[in-house]
């Protein structure tokens, strides 16, 4: 038995002993003892439950906490029998599993005898699986790819042995010398299907992913099978796919072996890949959970959910980048989920539930002034005024919205959803300036504002760098949307399309003026694009809308000069090069290359460049910019160089997304906040009550075959107008698209396996002190147990001395004698580098001084 250092762990799932739900109701509290130490536990629980909530120690492989107890899983269960224990009165030994609390009883964990037994089940285990490695004197930091003992690749251990649970338990049971040598099985090994690779050698039938699939998931997708008389779990059919699997990772997560892995985790940042929607989100919205919320019809509380994060689910529902959606593993199967339209519905379905949580502190009388009305001056206007500031927004537009206004066309976001998102910030009591430009910071800070956010965005477009690209009936893609939201073109004075234009660029923002140039009267609409359509970087919907709106996407092509043109049809003429992609550039496209003798002129009216914005320049507001005039900012509060003065979105990041604004904006008010004497909490919850997805997602017939479900679109004929072109989904087309979520963030629910205990010391003098002078290694770990530093050194008590004091963030500590300690700290980090994918401490500094 061994004491895992606490007296109860944070959270449990009592189980009824060799039960395989709990379905019934559990008696009073009984009180045992296990190893002399009292343990209280409810009426029909199982020891080991009982032991684990107690923070000891009973080793196991076919027990998880979040899964029933062993027993009844089908034909050959007889589970791994390592959690036998002694009881008090009873002959023989007992499973602890399977055994039930009873008031009184006495139970012992560690004895020769249940040593020994123990070892004669591991015995047979290990029989069944490749352990040659376990007991190899060289086995840490070993890649396992080549054997020094000669070795055959099917008798090694697996990539995860650093991680894996069956070592851990074989090293603190102990194995047996006369453990049988591995005869390999030649199971199935699979790993051409989605995500996980399947090797059934290394499966030791502990049937926990059994009960994870069918009975904790209901899903149904895995059976027991025999080879040789040879026990294990694959799927019910061929493949994943037939077998109905949901791909919900929860076999993956509880299996202790390598048997189960998904290739597609980043072991450095585990739930983050587990999650990667909710990760990729720079504003850290709950993505699975509004969506799932959105697939039970619960708009309301979706948006709730999404306000939390965010001030304008209607604008970013729209117009969102959607990293999400990239990101989104389901996109790994078939087709990502349209998580960005399943916002817009919440918000268009929104009851205004998050209201009733949703708080404005009093007045503190401290004044803020924000420079821009974009999204990320608007987030910080937002949450600084529900922290009770005075806050003033100056804008040198007529109307507030930034690049979401005057940079999207209106038949991507209408303006009245800006009007009614603008307007909350109002509600606030937030001061608006519109037609107002702040030319001097100094203007400001006399009239009282103590913080001043700068969030003017970019405005400047850059120029196509070809002769020609400064003629009057050249202009740049921000001038040219700006003047058609405020009706400028076409209008007396303002920019005339004529009836050919040519738009240069592959992107989000050229297809917008193409688009919008067609609404605009033009004739004819050419997009030109020096790659191909596989490297345009605007999104698929785009590109697809400028095909159905009779824009003509001309790839390969690349604009040479501009010259006027006084004879015949067209203002000017532009010379084109024909290009070819050669070797791939920096951002790993390939690199366009002229054809030689390809050049050909054509006839255009008006050209617009969509080649890239840059900020204006700021020398009124003494603040220091980098490259391409950008601000420069501290990341952790978007501070610039001038006190008090803080900066984000595009006229830090360059020309970037709408939610990226929104998150630097969320950073600079909470650093603001605590600036005018706040306590920098920005954070909200806005769902009345917590709520989870329910973990028996059940079985569903074709779901790991459904496609996603299109939006409503407005149809090409009708769109001569500014009308909104997509329109979102009904309900039951919402339902339906939220429905085909994976639920990956159940995976990350699952509790860690309760492992042996491990010999850390509490990091002080004494100790310390305790620690030998001989050589050997030492780890340095924080309070939560992760490891900051491998170091060898000649004297580990020397040695460890050097860090008291020097490292605050170290509270334990474990060391061990090696008399070529520089070797063995090598091996050590390459095991810590194998099993996380990063340095102790995440060091990468120390990684490139490794290799």
């Amino acid at each position: 038995m061994g004491d895992m250092g606490v007296t109860q762990v944070a959270k449990i799932t009592w189980w009824k002993a060799a039960k395989p739900v709990p379905a019934e109701p559990f008696g009073p509290p009984v009180t045992l003892t296990i190893d002399g130490r009292k343990v209280e536990a409810p009426a029909g629980a199982s020891v080991l439950n009982a032991a684990v909530a107690a923070g000891l120690y009973i080793p196991s492989l076919c027990a998880h906490p979040d899964l029933p107890p062993a027993g009844q899983r089908g034909a050959g269960d007889s589970g791994c029998n390592l959690c036998l224990v002694e009881v008090e009165g009873l002959p023989g030994l007992c499973k602890a599993c399977s055994m039930p609390v009873e008031d009184g009883l006495s139970i012992t964990t560690s004895s020769p005898a249940l040593q020994s037994a123990r070892q004669t089940h591991l015995e047979k285990i290990l029989g069944n699986h490749p352990h040659v490695c376990l007991t190899c004197p060289q086995r840490d930091g070993c890649s396992r790819t080549q054997c020094s003992y000669g070795n055959p690749v099917e008798t090694r251990c697996c990539s995860i042995f650093a991680s894996c649970e069956l070592r851990k338990v074989s090293d603190y049971v102990g194995i047996p010398n006369n453990t049988p040598m591995y005869r390999p099985g030649a199971l199935p090994v699979i790993k051409d299907e989605p995500f996980y690779d399947r090797d059934y050698n290394l499966c030791i039938d502990c049937r926990r992913c059994l009960v994870a699939c069918n009975d904790i998931r209901g899903v149904g997708c895995l059976e027991v099978k025999e080879t040789n008389g040879r026990f294990w779990v694959g799927t019910i059919a061929p493949t994943l796919i037939e077998s109905g699997c949901k791909f919900c990772s929860a076999c993956v997560t509880v299996c202790p072996t390598g048997a189960l892995l998904d290739r597609t985790l980043d072991p450095a940042k585990r739930e983050e890949s587990m999650v990667p929607c909710k990760a990729a989100c720079p504003a850290g919205i709950n993505v699975p959970l509004y969506v799932q919320l959105a697939a039970e019809g619960k708009y309301g509380e979706a948006v709730a959910v999404v306000r939390e994060k965010l001030p304008f689910p209607g604008i970013l529902g729209r117009a969102c980048f959607a990293m999400c959606e990239t990101a989104c593993r389901r996109g790994m199967l078939d087709d990502p989920l349209s998580i960005r339209t399943l916002k817009r519905v919440a918000d268009d379905n929104d009851t205004g539930l998050w209201r009733k949580q949703s708080k404005q502190l009093p007045p503190t009388g401290k004044k803020a002034a924000v420079i821009g009305a974009g999204p990320g001056g608007l987030t910080v206007a937002y949450y600084l005024a529900k922290k009770g500031h005075s806050v003033t927004v100056f804008d040198a537009q007529p109307a507030g919205g930034g690049m979401a206004r005057y940079g999207i066309p209106s038949y991507r976001i209408p303006p009245e959803v800006i009007d009614r998102e603008v307007g909350e910030v109002e509600k606030l009591g937030v001061e608006f300036r519109y037609n107002t430009k702040v030319e001097k910071l100094d203007d400001l800070f006399p009239r009282g504002f103590e913080a001043i956010f700068i969030g003017i965005g970019c405005q400047g477009g850059d120029r196509l760098g070809i002769p020609g690209d400064d003629l009057p009936y050249v202009v740049d893609s921000p001038t040219y949307l700006r003047a058609a939201t405020m009706g400028l073109v076409n209008a007396a004075g303002g920019i005339s399309t004529g009836r050919h234009v040519a738009v240069i660029g592959g992107g989000n923002v050229a297809t917008d003026n193409a688009r919008s140039s067609r609404r605009l009267g033009a004739e004819t609409v050419d997009m030109i694009y020096r790659r191909t359509r596989k490297e345009m970087p605007a999104r698929g919907e785009e590109i697809e809308g400028c095909d159905e709106e009779g824009v003509q996407l001309r790839f390969l092509l690349a604009p040479k000069r501009i010259e006027p043109n006084a004879n015949g049809e067209g203002r000017m003429k532009v010379t084109y090069a024909k290009m070819e992609l050669g070797e791939p550039d920096a951002s790993g496209r390939r690199r366009p290359v002229e054809v030689a003798g390809s050049e050909f002129q054509e006839n255009v009216d008006l050209v617009i460049a969509a080649v890239g914005q840059h900020p204006q320049k700021y020398e009124g507001f003494g603040v220091q910019t980098g490259a391409k005039g950008r601000i420069t900012v501290r990341e952790d509060s978007m501070l610039t160089s001038r006190p008090g003065v803080y900066a984000g979105g595009d006229c830090v990041l360059g020309p970037a997304t709408l939610i990226e604004a929104v998150a630097q904006g969320r950073i600079a008010a909470a650093a603001m906040d605590r600036q005018l004497g706040g306590d920098g909490n920005i954070e909200e919850k806005l769902l009345p009550e917590k709520w989870d997805a329910d973990p028996h997602i059940g079985r569903e017939e074709g779901f790991n075959r459904r496609g996603k479900v299109h939006a409503i679109m407005l149809q090409p004929a009708e769109r001569r107008g500014w009308d909104e072109v997509e329109k979102g989904f009904d309900d039951a087309m919402a339902r339906a698209e939220a429905g085909r979520c994976l639920k990956c963030n159940l995976a990350t629910k699952i509790q860690d396996m309760v492992l042996p205990p491990e010999s850390w010391l509490e990091f002080n003098a004494s100790a310390v002190a305790g620690a030998t002078a001989g050589p050997g290694v030492f780890q340095l770990l924080d309070a939560d147990k992760n490891v900051l530093m491998i170091k060898g050194v000649e004297s580990l008590r020397a040695g460890l001395t050097d860090q008291l004091g020097r490292n605050d963030s170290a509270r334990f500590f474990v060391f061990e004698e090696a008399a070529m300690y520089t070797s063995r700290e090598s091996q050590m980090i390459q095991a810590y580098l194998q099993q996380y994918g990063k340095m102790p401490g995440g060091g990468a500094d120390e990684l490139d001084d490794l290799f």
